[in-house]
């Protein structure tokens, strides 16, 4: 095909890699109508190969079909009308993704319906007012999944209750703009200091002549304000409070979603199924309610935002749309997967265990249960005194991809199974995982996998956590990103070693073998092994690659090795002492002119920020969680050795001269109380 003439974008296999073929899916989508269908092409590019089509023509249709697997047609318009009258679609899976507007059109009446395997609404009053309507379709055939915030686009801000109200759209009879007016007329007219902010244009002429003149009547030139179309939402909304939509009808209103991520609170008019979408405690019918809203006390930026974090995150909806995905691969790929398994390259998942039999049902099958098909499954026991044992020797025999290390006594070192893993690994990517966890999907394998095969050059892989407790509940997440080299030592060197990029992803094998490296092992550091690692890697040179979706289910529990308060500050203590050997000043300490600096005068200098920093180590570990459990005297008892580092430096320091001799009795004076 001519990607030019099909305006198509695509994310084919790299040459030599594809011996294991991926799932093809196709979207088709109009031009200008893929903003919403973007972000889940970005994450299905990843266990999918991916073709976007912006369809000009027909036969872009057909070529695009004969080509996929899969066929999603985003929006119920005239492109799904043909291609499910078209013989391939007998043969395919389809999709067909509907928002609002088409409900109300004559496509859905069009479409041949017996050859669509599913519908996806995105909310579910649309979805109601169609399955009455188009007699064709079956219930069974939809899903309800809306779209999803992207929350990390919308930074939140910790709002006080204020005066200005923002509407962000296009101005046209599907927004109530009448409404809008005389509603921001009620609420100015009970207080003047109230404004109301439009971020948009208008989409018919009538309405601008409409608007110009009823403001004047209305005597709100000074209070309604035009700030034209917005094309960084975020920033527009940072001195915002509020934000009202008075539609007749929605899906969902994403502009209304955006803003409560950024923390404003929303006035939302009963649009039809309104209540279906959003809490009740947000929707008004009435203008005498959406006073009692504006004027009520009750503001809470966080609640906003935790509503969308729980009902609209972005990656819990398009971990909704890949599990639906997935149940076609059976039918869409099963030749590949009975007859090409070997061929998929193999991971090894290494498993490290001290008495978690408690867990290690649910973390083995986790794995058994990947749809990843070339899996090997490396389990090291660390002396385990409970059940572990009979649990593990029971899996390995009902499985012949399961090999166990035992060890013949307790080392209370996970890097040590962490090397033995990558040195006994088989698989060309390893997988690292604590046996108190577990994989969230089904898909996480092939997530890691399909990354590989798009970024050639990483050597790791990781993503987020969500945080589960001893019964496997959600309770919070760990959110990550991507970072440079200096940034990641930055970081770490800031948290007093712990650290910002996790070591339980997946890496690339040759990383270690064809350089000769391994993983590290020192018994001084039992627990930040991870974070050593991590440094290790950077200072060798490492390439990494952050995968934005949740991948590991990571067990808050008191047994943790993480919560030994003791071993976690002498462990922490050795990874600061790491970062100042082996990096540079500038990078730990960037906004000092080193380079103004004499060498005496830098010396003396570098050295009373070292143990500025190890200073402000033990106050931290006086009030965090970590801490939370001792009483006053064990806090400080446990800081005394980073006290002893604070003093080490500040007296190299003095070696140099007096030059920090004053803010070195400063600090010393500050954490006098922490000295036992």
């Amino acid at each position: 095909m001519d990607k030019q003439s099909q305006s198509q974008t695509d994310h084919e296999e790299l040459p030599g890699q594809n011996s294991y073929r991926r799932p093809k899916l196709v979207f088709f989508v109009r031009s200008g109508l893929d903003a919403f269908i973007d972000p889940i092409i970005a994450h299905l590019s990843i266990p999918f190969t991916t073709m976007k089509i912006i369809v000009r023509e027909n036969s872009q249709i057909d070529q695009g079909m004969n080509w996929a697997d899969i066929c999603w047609f985003e929006w119920c318009d005239n492109l799904i009308v043909y291609g499910s009258k078209l013989p391939i679609a007998n043969r395919r899976k389809i999709i067909c993704r509907l928002h609002s507007y088409e409900a109300f059109s004559s496509y859905p009446y069009q479409v041949n319906w017996g050859t669509v395997d599913k519908v996806i609404f995105v909310g579910k009053p649309i979805q109601d007012y169609v399955l009455q309507h188009v007699k064709g379709l079956s219930e069974r055939k939809t899903v309800v999944i809306p779209n999803g915030v992207d929350l990390n686009k919308y930074r939140l801000i910790e709002r006080e209750k204020g005066f200005n109200i923002a509407f962000v759209g296009y101005i046209s009879a599907k927004k109530g703009p009448m409404l809008l007016l005389h509603a921001f007329k009620a609420i100015h007219d009970r207080d003047a200091r109230y404004k109301l902010y439009i971020a948009g244009k208008y989409q018919d002429e009538r309405y601008r002549l409409y608007f110009n003149q009823m403001i004047e009547q209305l005597n709100l030139t000074d209070a309604v304000q035009f700030e034209g179309w917005q094309t960084d939402v975020n920033r527009y909304l940072e001195n915002k409070h509020y934000i009202i939509s008075t539609s007749p009808l929605e899906s969902q209103h994403m502009s209304m979603m955006e803003a409560m991520a950024a923390g404003l609170k929303p006035l939302v008019h009963h649009f039809y199924g309104a209540k279906q979408v959003y809490d009740a405690s947000f929707v008004w019918n009435t203008i005498d309610e959406l006073i009692g809203m504006v004027m009520d006390e009750e503001y809470s930026s966080g609640v906003y935002r935790a509503f969308i974090e729980r009902n609209y995150s972005l990656p819990d909806q398009n971990f909704k749309i890949e599990q639906l995905l997935r149940k076609f691969l059976p039918i869409a790929q099963a030749e590949n997967r009975h007859t090409n398994i070997q061929k998929a390259p193999k991971v090894t998942v290494g498993i490290v265990n001290y008495n978690y039999g408690r867990f290690l049902d649910e973390c083995l099958q986790s794995v058994l249960t990947q749809a990843y098909p070339n899996i090997e499954i490396l389990v090291v026991d660390d002396h385990s005194t409970d059940d572990s044992m009979a649990i593990i020797e029971r899996y390995a025999k009902s499985h012949s991809n399961i090999r166990v290390i035992r060890h013949t006594d307790n080392s209370n070192l996970p890097d040590r199974a962490f090397h033995e893993i990558f040195r006994e690994a088989n698989g060309e990517y390893v997988l690292l995982l604590s046996a108190d966890d577990f994989l969230p999907n089904a898909g996480v394998l092939s997530h890691y996998v399909g990354c590989f095969f798009n970024h050639p050059n990483a050597d790791y892989v990781y993503g987020d956590i969500t945080l589960v407790n001893v019964n496997a509940k959600a309770i919070g997440k760990w959110t990550y990103r991507s970072y440079t080299d200096e940034e990641a030592v930055q970081n770490i060197f800031q948290r007093w070693g712990s650290g910002v990029i996790p070591m339980i992803g997946m890496f690339r094998s040759s990383y270690y073998r064809s350089a000769s490296h391994s993983w590290f092992v020192d018994p001084a550091k039992p627990i930040a092994g991870d974070t050593l690692n991590c440094l290790i890697n950077i200072d060798r040179g490492w390439n990494r690659h952050y995968l934005q979706q949740p991948m590991l289910c990571y067990r808050r529990h008191g047994d943790s090795i993480s919560h030994r308060i003791d071993e976690r500050i002498v462990s922490l203590i050795y990874i600061v002492e790491y970062i100042v050997a082996r990096f540079k000043q500038e990078i730990l300490f960037p906004t000092i002119p080193w380079n103004t600096l004499g060498e005496r005068e830098a010396s003396a200098l570098k050295h009373f920020y070292i143990g500025k920093h190890f200073a402000g180590m033990a106050v931290y570990y006086q009030t965090c969680p970590f801490t939370s459990g001792l009483d006053p005297i064990q806090k400080k008892k446990c800081v005394q050795p980073i006290l002893a580092r604070m003093n080490h430096y500040f007296d190299l320091s003095l070696q140099f001269g007096d030059d920090c001799k004053q803010k070195i009795s400063v600090v010393v004076e500050q954490v006098s109380p922490l000295v036992l």
